[in-house]
């Protein structure tokens, strides 16, 4: 069955979660930011925060030089 698109206020609410939870991954670590990701019980708010562990995370860790870029 095809995901209904998310409406405003829920674009806004998910966008909310994702930044707490990358809040929470810098400041309390990356496996207490999954561990709360988890414990939401909502697997759309997974799969985003998914999304921006693998890119919007990893290039903010780059550029904090807390990784080095893969090449």
């Amino acid at each position: 069955m095809p995901q209904q698109p998310l409406s405003e206020d829920a674009q806004k609410a998910m966008q909310e979660k994702l930044q707490h939870l990358v809040d929470l991954a810098f400041e309390q670590g990356l496996l207490t930011a999954i561990d709360q990701a988890r414990k939401a019980n909502d697997p759309y708010l997974l799969d985003a925060f998914h999304d921006v562990l693998t890119d919007k995370l990893y290039q903010e860790l780059i550029a904090q030089h807390k990784l080095e870029e893969l090449k």
